[in-house]
Parts: C-alpha cells; structure tokens; sequence
C-alpha cells in the first residue's frame, strides 16, 4: 500500500495535478467505446464481455477524477487499477484469436479439407530442401526434449 503512495510522492508535481484530466479523458474514450460497442447490430458473447470491462474500466477511471479532489494517492491507485484492466482485454483479444484458429480447424476437418491460407502455403512453401531442413530440426529438438526428460 505503501509502496503505491511512494509512487505517486516520485511523480512530478505537474504530473500529480493532471491526474483528474488524464482520468477523464480516458474515462471518455472508454465510454465512446462502449457506446459503439452497444449501437452495434449483434453483440456476441465476447462483445459483451468486452463492453462489460470497459465499462468498469470507465467508471474507475472517471472514479479517479473524483476521488482527485479528496485524496490524490488514491485516485493515482483508481487510476493504476483502471488501466491494470487492459491485460485482461489484451488476454480476451487472444482467447478469440485461439478460439477462431480452433473453430477454422474443426471446420476443416469435418469438410474434408485444409483452409486456404494452408493449402496455399503447403502448395507453394515447402521444397524438398525445406522439407530435408525441418525433419532434421524436428527431430533434432525431439532428442532434445527426450535427453533432457532423462536427466530429470
């Protein structure tokens, strides 16, 4: 706790006074955001976690600007906390990313056939050459792996 306060004393004095305007700029980004996120056709269920994240995101941070006037430690903490929130986003960006690779894969397979940035790939990448190159990378991290398992 103590540590957070030592944080914000190190900052420079104009920086410490522009804390309520950094949060409310920030608190009005965030709520355009979610007013787009809102005013689009469908929201999936993903949509809706984002919108539900930046707007907690939003209130913290306009809870930042707030909080300034009565104690300036704690809105640097609401606002530390607020955007402390942005690799929870970053790690839904990733889970989506995962979860379409997965459902283009599945797809894939119930159809019979590779995607076409695949097959693309697979048509035009690999030369024989290639081939000779990876198998023997492939297996030289294989044997590797199986020494390094033996050790332990």
């Amino acid at each position: 706790m103590s540590n957070k306060v030592d944080e914000f004393n190190d900052l420079p004095r104009w920086f410490q006074r522009i804390i309520p305007l950094i949060s409310v700029i920030l608190s009005v980004l965030v709520f355009s955001y979610v007013m787009y996120l809102y005013n689009q056709e469908s929201l999936e269920f993903m949509q809706w976690v984002r919108l539900i994240i930046f707007t907690i995101m939003g209130v913290v941070l306009i809870s930042s600007a707030i909080a300034y006037v009565f104690n300036a430690e704690l809105a640097w903490k609401w606002l530390i906390g607020g955007l402390g929130l942005l690799p929870i986003l970053l790690l839904l960006q990733l889970f989506i990313f995962l979860m379409t690779i997965i459902r283009m894969i599945i797809n894939s397979i119930f159809q019979g056939s590779l995607p076409e940035p695949l097959q693309i790939f697979i048509e035009n990448y690999p030369s024989k050459f290639d081939v000779v190159i990876l198998s023997v990378l492939f297996i030289v991290g294989l044997l590797w792996i199986i020494d390094k398992l033996r050790k332990k």
